[in-house]
Order: C-alpha cells, then structure tokens, then sequence
C-alpha cells in the first residue's frame, strides 16, 4: 500500500513566525482564556486594519491559537472550562472570518469533512472547511463523532473526491480505520482518496499509514496543500493518458 503524503509538521504552519507575529498571537489568546468577546473582536479588526486579509487571520492567528489552547489544556496550563469557553469563542471567531475569504471558481469536487469528538479537532475541521470552500471545493461538513457506518453511507451517496477527518483521540483511529477498510474492501466511490490529521496521528507516526490513509498533515493548511497538489497530479495523468490515445 502506498503510503500517505505527509504536509509540513511544526506548531505553527508554514515556517516560523516572527517577534511581532508571536506577540500578536499571544495577546490573542490570553483574550480568547479571558473570555473577552469585545477584546477578541478588536484585535481582529486591528490585525486586518492591518494590512492582512481573512486567510491570514485564520492562518497566523486562529489555528495556532487553537492548537496553542489544546496543547495549554493537554498540559494542565489551563482548566478545562477556560479551554472549553476559549474554543467556543475562537469558534464563533472562526465562523466571522471565513466570511471574508476570497473565492476561487469552483473546482466541481466534492470534499467531505468529519473529525473526532474533541472541540479542537471539530474547530480545525471548520478551519479545513472553510478554506477549502474558498478554494472551489464543495464542502461537506458533517461535523465531529460520525460512525464509521454513517460516514461510509454518506461517501456512497454524495460521491466526494476526498474524504478528510481531524481526530486528537485514540479512540478516532479504530472508527477511521473501519471506514477506509470498508471503503477499500467496497470502493464505493473509485479514486477516493481519505485524508486525516490531528493530534494521534502527530502523536502516534506511521499511524495514518498503518490504518491506510492516503494524505497525513498536521494542520488544516497542509491539508489543503496535500489535496491540491494530489489533484494537480491526477489531473497531470489524466492529461498524459489523453495523449496516449491520441
């Protein structure tokens, strides 16, 4: 079995961030733990007044803030309540932001979009939507906690390119893998190819590929990156095959 592509690994995507980018993120997430809506509201008005777009935003300041407060929880930093209220909020947050993305004309693929039951990896499966929506991709979101039946059933019936799933648990990985391995047994949809990230397979390696997974990236971003460059080569074999027959 081939083994699955793996986007960039680091906490904070695509390079390194500089001295005023860390104190960006940092204030945003004390006033995400603070609970201050209004303050959280502000900076984002200031980042973007800024001079960044919506893309950024999510980028540099809403992702690495989401992986930063489960990471925070993970190590007792902060409590479980301000973890859960400080998700809500970036959440809320998230949703705002992905209306100012710029869109790009539609591809005519269909992506689908689950992930674990853990608030982070629901908010990093929104993140993914979005942007992917933005993309030209038609999204699919169904949200955290789908069994591997219903997600299997789903598959059938909306035909999608891609199947992508962000899960932190261990116990996402045995619902994941009874879903590839009924997808490869039944190929329900030829071509399909299943994309997964999130915290047990960034802790676990060579997990995404034990359970049979095509695509591996560490964030929303890789992800997307991965999608985009494994449509590029299909649609540089098909082209190649065109002219075969030709």
């Amino acid at each position: 079995m081939p083994q699955a592509f793996h986007g960039n690994s680091g906490h904070h995507p695509h390079g390194s961030r500089g001295p005023d980018g860390d104190s960006e993120l940092e204030r945003f997430i004390a006033l995400l733990v603070d609970g201050d809506r209004i303050g959280c509201r502000d900076h984002l008005r200031e980042y973007i007044a800024a001079g960044h777009d919506a893309h950024d935003a999510l980028e540099c300041l809403a992702w690495p803030a989401c992986d930063a407060l489960y990471r925070l929880s993970r190590n007792d930093q902060i409590s479980g309540v301000h973890e859960h209220a400080a998700l809500a909020l970036l959440g809320q947050l998230v949703q705002r932001i992905e209306c100012g993305l710029s869109k790009r004309p539609a591809r005519c693929q269909t992506i689908i979009v689950t992930s674990g039951r853990a608030q982070a990896e629901e908010l990093a499966a929104e993140i993914f939507a979005g942007i992917a929506e933005a993309d030209g991709f038609d999204v699919v979101y169904l949200g955290g906690g789908v069994e591997s039946d219903d997600l299997f059933a789903e598959t059938g019936r909306r035909r999608p390119a891609f199947v992508v799933s962000f899960a932190s648990a261990g116990s996402d990985a045995p619902r994941l893998r009874r879903f590839i391995d009924a997808t490869r047994r039944q190929n329900p949809v030829p071509g399909l190819l299943i994309g997964v990230g999130g915290g047990v397979f960034e802790r676990v390696p060579g997990l995404a590929d034990e359970i049979g997974a095509d695509l591996i990236a560490d964030t929303p971003f890789d992800m997307l990156a991965a999608i985009q460059d494994s449509d590029r080569s299909r649609l540089e074999a098909r082209s190649t095959l065109r002219r075969r027959k030709a």
